[in-house]
């Protein structure tokens, strides 16, 4: 459940750029752009594009978790520690981007995303799975993301949590606005 106290720093950033390669591509062709940290829209992106936003994305979090941890742990932390473990930590969010891949979850999100609710209701059993699933995939990867930051910034307990919440709001609300900028 906890891979980052068993994964070396070269494992977990070798998976997670390799992640976010294959998440990049596959934003890109199947025409969905990262809108936030943890949002995608149907607007495309070219694989440039894609990839700045998944880096710039990444990187908006990690680098909030590291002056966090500076500031709150007494051991010495690691600017690499904890860039390659939050970049490990995003694998379940780009997991959860091929729901895009079935056609008809693809079509039921698309009407959603229009505002045509009405008619997506009319597929509510697609609704329910493509809700539960994303559901799912968002606390495994708050899970493993606050675990990557207690591990690479030795910040646990109430003040580790704290700190980490402050972060994922700041980092999302700045996303937001520094995503489209890309």
């Amino acid at each position: 459940m906890n891979p980052f106290e068993y994964l070396s720093l070269r494992k977990t950033f070798c998976w997670g750029v390799a992640a976010l390669i294959l998440t990049s591509i596959f934003v890109w062709q199947t025409g969905l752009r990262l809108s936030s940290l943890t949002q995608v829209n149907f607007a495309g992106d070219m694989l440039w594009a894609a990839t700045a936003r998944q880096v710039a994305a990444w990187l908006i979090f990690a680098v909030l978790l590291y002056v966090a941890g500076v500031s709150l742990s007494g051991s010495k932390i690691r600017f690499r520690d904890v860039v390659a473990d939050n970049l490990f930590a995003r694998i379940p969010f780009d997991v959860s981007l091929l729901v895009f891949a079935v056609p008809r979850w693809r079509g039921v999100l698309g009407l959603l995303s229009d505002g045509s609710v009405d008619t997506a209701m009319q597929y509510v059993g697609s609704v329910v799975v493509i809700g539960v699933l994303m559901l799912a995939f968002f606390v495994w990867y708050i899970y493993w993301s606050y675990k990557a930051f207690a591990v690479a910034a030795n910040v646990r307990g109430g003040r580790g949590v704290a700190a980490f919440a402050v972060c994922f709001v700041a980092a999302y609300a700045a996303s937001i606005y520094l995503l489209p900028l890309i």
